[in-house]
């Protein structure tokens, strides 16, 4: 194979997988950032939004496993065709260390990641509903 017949095949190799995994941006209505109003009393709206981050142990090389799970206190994000979790991101000191693209019906809102935390003040995470725009929370290690 020629090397610009390579060159073309990957390209729309590429093109092919972008459209046939990617959703209808016209869906995404929502970008503001959010935020609760009452964080001693918050609603089941903000409770459904809102990351959960969770801190395993660390292993023998210094990371641990961090998770993220949209909604608290048992209230899970729906995902489905019209209403879902389309963005996560992952900050350890308000730097971006992992994040992950979702498609509606077959993805829930969840992120998954090692870290290495050992310097690391504060974790944040940032949800982004298509609907209801984007939430945040933070734990302080």
């Amino acid at each position: 194979m020629k090397r610009r017949d390579a060159i073309k095949l990957a390209a729309l190799a590429a093109l092919a997988t972008t459209y046939a995994s990617a959703y209808d941006e016209k869906l995404i209505v929502n970008k503001k950032k959010m935020q609760i109003k009452d964080s001693a009393n918050p609603t089941e709206l903000e409770l459904k939004h809102s990351p959960e981050i969770k801190v395993g142990v660390v292993d023998a090389k210094g990371y641990s496993l961090v998770e993220v799970n949209i909604g608290q206190k048992g209230i899970i994000h729906p995902s489905d065709d019209k209403h879902w979790i389309y963005e996560i991101e992952l900050l350890a000191d308000a730097k971006k260390v992992a994040s992950v693209s979702l498609e509606p019906t077959i993805s829930r809102g969840y992120l998954a990641a090692r870290v290495n935390t050992k310097d690391v003040k504060v974790l944040s995470a940032i949800s982004k509903c298509n609907l209801h725009g984007e939430y945040s929370a933070s734990i302080t290690l």
